[in-house]
């Protein structure tokens, strides 16, 4: 009877250890699959402008002391490329507190239609506002894209949805 009795357990530890057996590749598949999108949304964040928050790829404030080449090391400090790692033709950065962009789309604003279809209306601030306006170097290639720095003080054209700015068009120059 010992015997039996130890044989029927054995079986039942074997086949805890097959089903534990069975378990282990479904929750390594998860844990891959998981890391996997991860890594993806990652790599996406940076190909999509959308998935950038517009302070984090516009707004500069209090202006960062780089007196010498600003728009160099802001382009490199801030990630800002082109289409498949490309140097930007152009990049503005606004030298202003988000708090008053926000108010801008909600209050002191032209709204007017985009120059790209959009579902969202343009805002153009009536108020001149503090700017550098970037320009790619002709001639120089990613990863060593240089640019020119040009402080602006003039109106802005952009997107807002019900938290704020969402994109900037560019720059409405003095006419």
């Amino acid at each position: 009877m010992d015997l039996l009795s130890a044989r029927a357990t054995a079986n039942k530890i074997g086949e805890k250890a097959k089903s534990a057996n069975g378990i282990f590749p479904l929750l390594l598949l998860l844990v891959l699959i998981f890391l996997l999108m991860l890594g993806l949304s990652r790599g996406l964040g940076d190909d999509l402008a959308n998935e950038r928050t517009f302070k984090d790829e516009y707004i500069d404030y209090p202006k960062s002391n780089r007196l010498f080449r600003y728009c160099n090391s802001m382009m490199l400090l801030k990630r800002i490329r082109g289409p498949n790692d490309t140097c930007k033709r152009k990049h503005t950065f606004i030298h202003e507190k988000l708090d008053k962009l926000v108010s801008i789309c909600t209050n002191f604003t032209t709204i007017t239609t985009c120059k790209y279809p959009s579902r969202m209306d343009c805002h153009q601030s009536q108020m001149k506002l503090q700017l550098t306006d970037c320009r790619l170097i002709e001639g120089t290639k990613f990863p060593g894209c240089k640019y020119h720095s040009q402080p602006k003080f003039n109106s802005i054209l952009f997107n807002c949805d019900e938290l704020g700015p969402v994109y900037l068009y560019g720059i409405v120059e003095d006419s």
